[in-house]
Formats: C-alpha cells, sequence, structure tokens
C-alpha cells in the first residue's frame, strides 16, 4: 500500500470517528428534545433566548435574526412556544408597544435538567478512557483545531450581513408575509360576516365587515409599498395558476369521495360538484381578463 493510500485510509477513519461521535451527540440531543414535545426548531429558539436573552429577553426581530427566520414565523413560532408555558411575552420598560420574549421557569429547569443529562452522557463514553487516553486524545484535538484554524470559518456577522440591501429586502420579505396573512383575515372575516347574518347577530356582521374592508384597504397599501399594483399582470397569472391547483384538489376529492357511487345525493358530493362549476366559471373569468390586459 503506497504512503497516499493510507493516508487517505487515515483520513477515512478520522471522518467516520467524527460522524459516529457527531451521531451520539445528535442521539442524546433528541432524546431530551422529543420526551418535551419540542420540535428541533423550537429547541433552538429556547437556546438563543437561554444563551443571549436570559434575563431582558428578546423581541421577536431579534431572535428571528439569530435563527434566519422571517418575522411572522418567528411570531408565530414564539406563540406556540408560549402556549405550551416555555416561554412569556413582557412589555419593554422603555416601549410599552413592544414585548420581550423570555424563558419560563419550565425552561430554565429545561437547561438545568439538561447540564446533568450532559454531565451523565460524557462520563458513560468519554470517562470510559483512561486518564492517558484522555489526556492523549484532547492534546491530538487541540492541535487539530490548530492546524485547522485557518481559514477561520465565517462568524455570525458575515454569514448574516446587516448592510442596508439586506435589510431593505428583509423588511420587504416581512411586508410580503403581512400582507399574505392580512389577505387570509380578510376571507376568515367576511365568511365569518355570513354566518353572524344568518344567525340575526346584524350588529357583529357589521364590525366584521367593517374590520374586512380596513384589512382590505391595509393589504392595498401594503402590496403598493411592495410595488405589486405595478405587476399586475403577474398577479393575476399567479391567480390563475392557483385556481388550477384548487380544481385539480377538487377533482381529486370528488374521485376520492366515500360515498360516490352510494348515494348521488350526498350532501358532502353535491357541495364538492357545485365547487367544481364554480372554479370553471372562475377559470374562464380570470382567463378573459388575462388576455384582454394583456391585448
Amino acid at each position: 500500500m503506497s504512503k497516499d493510500q493510507e493516508f487517505h485510509n487515515e483520513i477515512d477513519v478520522v471522518m467516520r470517528v467524527m460522524r459516529h461521535a457527531q451521531a451520539a451527540v445528535k442521539s442524546r440531543f433528541i432524546q431530551e428534545v422529543v420526551p418535551n414535545r419540542l420540535t428541533i426548531v423550537q429547541f433552538n429558539a429556547l437556546q438563543h433566548l437561554h444563551w443571549y436573552g436570559r434575563e431582558a429577553g428578546m423581541s421577536v426581530s431579534e431572535l428571528g435574526e439569530h435563527l434566519g427566520l422571517a418575522h411572522n414565523t418567528t411570531s408565530a413560532l414564539a406563540s406556540r412556544l408560549e402556549r405550551h408555558g416555555w416561554v412569556v411575552r413582557r412589555k419593554c420598560d422603555k416601549d410599552r408597544r413592544r414585548a420581550r420574549i423570555q424563558l419560563t421557569p419550565q425552561s430554565e429547569k429545561l437547561f438545568r435538567e439538561r447540564v446533568v443529562h450532559e454531565t451523565n452522557f460524557w462520563e458513560s463514553t468519554f470517562g470510559q478512557l483512561s486518564p492517558q487516553e484522555q489526556e492523549t486524545l484532547i492534546d491530538s484535538l487541540q492541535r487539530l483545531k490548530q492546524v485547522m484554524a485557518k481559514p477561520v470559518w465565517p462568524s455570525y456577522a458575515q454569514l448574516h450581513p446587516r448592510d442596508a440591501d439586506h435589510l431593505q429586502k428583509r423588511f420587504e420579505t416581512d411586508l410580503d408575509e403581512l400582507a399574505q396573512a392580512k389577505l387570509k383575515l380578510v376571507g376568515m372575516r367576511l365568511i365569518l360576516a355570513q354566518i353572524a347574518e344568518k344567525r340575526n347577530e346584524h350588529e357583529l356582521a357589521a364590525y366584521l365587515n367593517q374590520a374586512a374592508s380596513e384589512e382590505i384597504r391595509h393589504t392595498n397599501q401594503l402590496l403598493a409599498m411592495l410595488g405589486h399594483g405595478e405587476n399586475f399582470e403577474r398577479l393575476l397569472s399567479s391567480l390563475i395558476h392557483e385556481d388550477a391547483l384548487v380544481y385539480e384538489e377538487l377533482l381529486s376529492l370528488l374521485e376520492t369521495n366515500p360515498h360516490a357511487e352510494e348515494n348521488e345525493e350526498d350532501e358532502e358530493l353535491i357541495v364538492l360538484q357545485q365547487m367544481v362549476q364554480d372554479s370553471q366559471r372562475y377559470k374562464r373569468w380570470f382567463r378573459s381578463v388575462y388576455k384582454q390586459t394583456n391585448q
């Protein structure tokens, strides 16, 4: 065996050992997370709060920057953690309109127990080596760290630059997510208004219709800020595409309806058939308008 081949074999051994060690650490990590009904992303959020927001906590934007998530996604993540007692939102002393996300005693207990679990893990693994083996391994790893120190790995700030262009793009992404969320609220409020009307709760229906109207105004303002008003054709084209997806889903539901062959008068079947007919009509409308705008 040549020296080069022998060297590459030794490298393969090192890489396999590293992968096995990483898999063992990951397995221990999952054993801590799963019993607490936490996802990896949720646990990462708690870790960042534990590391960087011990007393003052972190705002949604700060936590999102650390996790590399958009504002709405981070806010939803914090809400889920709050529902299960892992975090609490407290008003900021300097600005009462803003809230800080802080760990609860339940989370603090989790990280105290984690120290114990971590100690037990290393005692049952690294602790099986003799003192001489431990010393030799530490010396070798420290030397490996020295020779691998260059090139220096990029810092968090380098991986997540905060220049003007980056912040502008992040802001536009958050605005777009906000606009999409408000569009969903419009639909929900209009549906609830119709239900309220049927129940003769006219005052509630009026409030819901008013709220939907204001959400439409807000959404229009957000879309205008993002310049979507200048891309009407593109938005209309995407609407046709989305409608086609809904139409395909409706057809699939009709084919898999468990009562389709048993009872042609089944209420579910009738509703789905009406939806298919309506969807076909929508497609004709949208395509007609789209052709007119491109003439």
